[in-house]
């Protein structure tokens, strides 16, 4: 990748572009904030304080303040922070001059994008990428009247909000951009900022807003038809059909309902060859509620739904009544397929059961899906130049729906929904034939799963299926045992070795949510066994929606419940053994956590020579909410640490380093990304940040080849480890007893709390007694074992099983 991305420049210091700003800045690039210049100080006294003689760059300093008050946080970790440099069109657009990459956030209106295009001119370089975050209005109209060179080297980058979160990024080239110049950009926002790219047509909302917006605006027609209201419809468009929790009016609410409205209206406005242009005209009642200053979010949460305080103080949510126009307490109407669909977990057969009904909640469904599958077959050829998978894939990256329409087409049957579809008298374009397949392999099946998608995909242009590009990088993991793939070295049912070519293994987890269990453990011995046989290093990697949740709690609570003390003893001592093995293999390991990394997962990637994670990654050794402490050597890790760190000053006190490993266990503290998991002191340095996910795995494959290649030694075991021993103990228990007096934490929480302080500080023995690390454990698994024993740990782990969250008794 030739481009080099070091500065850039964020023109516009909306919400928008100062969490594209923050975003350039976790992936390391300092980044100036601009925005409009202020010409007076002030009057606000804090305001004064906090801008100083910076009052000209308020809007952009201001901004960078409000990354702080964001809920989800658009900032990996507030350290990086410093690298967005807040300032003014006025002042300092001269720094242009020395940006790598300039993007333009401005206010959508062309006019104004128009004239800080024809500003941008005059300072940037003639080789860097000027791009604009429009999310519809034409890229021609935008710099027509600029010189060609300045054409060639601008085109779209269409962020969606929020972009942290976010997958998808837009791409849209102008008709003169230089085309190696978009690539290496798209290659490097790919890359560094770990976004998935869509290449999109310069056509009137591109292809997400253009679809999404649509499927949203479909919702009006048919609830009216079918007499239901605001909070049923968010019940029916929401994780029942695959879709994300906000659903449709919440999502409206969330974004503004004048946001809401203004990109549809775009449509209506811009697109008068739309074959369904009339859907994109709001209702009068949203008409009014946006009228009346009624936007959602942004108007103290007063929009499709209003929050409010019932008699009793409670926070109340009531749903809007347009035929009333009041607010009303929500009664979401109930369906005969509820039962069958509740503990359905693929969106795929949920909507299949459903659309076997005839009721109103299930005609709805297949009313928008229907309009949905014929808008996207109709626009493919235009917003899409026919490549039917970027539409799934922009559905999917920028609406957080589980499939796009294609794919939820073809897992449904192709045939049989264009027999209904034909049914209804509705007409496909003429590419939808019988017989089509959209994919070369059906979405959702165990073939789909297990090779990560599709070869080949279907262009509406060519009239017929095209191979897939699979770029080096992506390594597609087995979600389950798959004895058919060839790279395959040894696999059961709860893990696989493969061989990932040039002497690297990787052994992938494939149990549910990639829980530890004994078939995990007995493929980690037989990885580390082979790997000292054949492979150069080992790399531990697994997909799916976490790195891994922990241990498997329901086999530990049935043997809790049968008293098979024996059992537990032999699970914590054999991933304890094994994690050993990990950790003095004589070869370098590499884990890529993502996602959740919980409990025996954080343990496994502690074990690692090194780590490669990825930006969102949740890590947190959090036993102690189910009345237990890391025994996998979880505790260890960080007692070691501690002591290590300690060791490197002269006479200094061990306890202000434990005090940390104490708090990270006995709070539970989660990471709440990579970045922070390593200034929280969770992590070791020895920890690489990748905001790619789907990169990880090939720069960890590089690392283990890196590490070997310039001679990796092997680990000792620690031993003469100076532990603190009772007079530590003592310490935490004071902490904990005052704790508990000021009601911060239970009585149980203490119990298990001074378990932890125990195994941090060495056990209770004589301060300054020399142990070992296999010592460390010992006191943790015989302490695992005494918990396990106790009435209110089960009861916490029950909890934890059936509600998902912790139980403070």
């Amino acid at each position: 990748m030739s481009l080099k991305i070091r500065r850039a420049a964020v023109l516009g210091a909306g919400v928008m572009g100062a969490q594209i700003a923050a975003h350039l800045a976790a992936a390391g690039v300092s980044t100036h904030l601009l925005d409009l210049a202020s010409k007076d100080p002030p009057t606000d006294k804090n305001q004064a304080r906090l801008l100083g003689k910076d009052f000209r760059s308020a809007r952009a300093v201001l901004a960078v303040q409000n990354l702080k008050q964001l809920k989800p946080s658009p900032l990996y970790d507030a350290d990086s922070l410093p690298k967005i440099i807040p300032g003014n069109f006025d002042d300092d657009l001269s720094v242009l001059a020395s940006c790598d990459w300039i993007i333009e956030v401005v206010v959508e209106r062309l006019d104004i994008k128009q004239g800080i295009h024809t500003k941008i001119a005059e300072y940037a370089r003639p080789d860097v990428p000027v791009t604009t975050n429009t999310s519809g209005i034409s890229l021609v109209n935008m710099v027509s009247h600029l010189p060609e060179e300045y054409q060639s080297r601008f085109f779209g980058t269409h962020f969606f909000n929020p972009p942290r979160y976010l997958h998808l990024v837009e791409m849209i080239p102008h008709p003169k951009t230089d085309r190696k110049l978009f690539d290496s950009l798209s290659q490097w926002i790919e890359e560094r900022l770990g976004k998935g790219i869509v290449e999109a047509k310069d056509t009137v909302n591109f292809i997400a807003n253009r679809v999404g917006i649509f499927a949203s605006q479909i919702v009006f027609k048919h609830m009216k038809e079918l007499g239901l209201n605001i909070e049923t419809v968010d019940k029916l468009t929401g994780p029942l059909i695959g879709r994300s929790k906000s659903a449709t009016f919440r999502t409206a609410d969330v974004v503004g309902l004048d946001t809401f409205a203004a990109v549809a209206r775009n449509t209506f406005d811009k697109a008068p060859d739309d074959p369904f242009r009339e859907v994109f005209a709001m209702p009068p009642w949203v008409v009014q509620l946006i009228e009346s200053g009624s936007l959602g979010q942004k108007t103290a949460d007063v929009g499709c739904y209003k929050k409010t305080k019932d008699a009793q103080g409670k926070t109340a949510i009531l749903a809007y009544r347009p035929d009333q126009q009041s607010y009303e307490s929500q009664h979401p109407n109930t369906f005969p397929w509820e039962e069958l669909t509740d503990k359905e977990r693929d969106p795929v057969q949920r909507v299949r059961k459903i659309l076997e009904h005839q009721d109103p909640g299930a005609q709805f469904i297949w009313r928008i899906t229907r309009d949905l599958l014929l808008y996207a077959s109709h626009l493919a050829p235009t917003i899409a130049g026919g490549e039917i998978r970027l539409i799934d894939q922009a559905l999917r990256w920028g609406f957080n729906w589980d499939l796009g329409p294609f794919e939820l087409w073809q897992a449904l049957g192709v045939d049989a929904v264009m027999a209904r579809i034909q049914k209804d008298e509705a007409k496909l374009p003429s590419w939808v034939k019988p017989g089509i397949n959209f994919y070369d392999i059906t979405p959702q099946t165990p073939e789909w799963l297990a090779l990560g998608g599709p070869t080949k995909a279907f262009d509406s242009v060519k009239g017929q299926l095209v191979p897939v590009k699979t770029p080096p990088w992506a390594f597609r993991l087995p979600p389950f045992e798959n004895r058919q793939d060839p790279r395959r070295v040894d696999s059961n049912k709860g893990a696989s070795l493969l061989d990932l070519g040039d002497g690297v293994g990787c052994l992938v987890f494939h149990t549910k949510m990639n829980a530890i269990d004994f078939d995990i453990i007995n493929m980690m011995k037989t990885a580390v066994t082979k790997a000292s046989q054949h492979f150069d290093g080992l790399v531990i990697g697994n997909e799916g929606p976490a790195f891994s949740a922990g241990a498997n709690l329901k086999m530990i609570l049935e043997s809790i419940r049968n008293q098979k003390w024996g059992d537990i003893n032999q699970l914590i001592a054999e991933f304890q053994g094994v994690l050993q093995m990990v950790k003095f293999a004589p070869f370098p390991t590499v884990s890529t956590p993502f996602n959740l990394v919980l409990g025996g997962g954080c343990e496994v990637a502690l074990h690692t020579t090194y780590r490669v994670a990825a930006g969102e990654t949740y890590a947190g050794l959090v036993e102690i909410g189910v009345g237990l402490v890391p025994a996998g050597g979880g505790t260890k890790e960080l007692a070691l640490r501690a002591y290590q760190l300690a060791g490197f000053g002269e006479k200094a006190d061990p306890m202000a380093f434990l005090q940390r490993a104490f708090l990270l266990i006995g709070m539970a503290k989660t990471s709440g990304s990579a970045q922070e998991a390593v200034s929280m002191g969770l992590f070791p340095q020895t920890t690489d940040v990748c905001l790619s996910t789907k990169h990880t795995l090939a720069q960890a494959k590089r690392k283990v080849l890196s590490l070997s290649r310039d001679g990796y030694t092997p680990k000792i075991p620690a031993h003469g480890i100076k532990v603190v021993g009772d007079p530590g103990i003592q310490t935490f228990k004071l902490a904990l007893y005052n704790m508990v007096e000021g009601q911060q934490i239970s009585p149980y929480d203490a119990v298990v709390g001074e378990k932890v302080a125990t195994i941090l500080c060495g056990g209770e023995i004589d301060g300054g007694s020399v142990v070992d690390e296999q010592w460390f454990l010992e006191l943790e698994r015989r302490t695992f074992l005494e918990l396990c024993q106790q009435p209110k740990t089960a009861e916490r782990i029950e909890y934890m099983l059936k509600n998902g969250k912790p139980l403070r008794n």
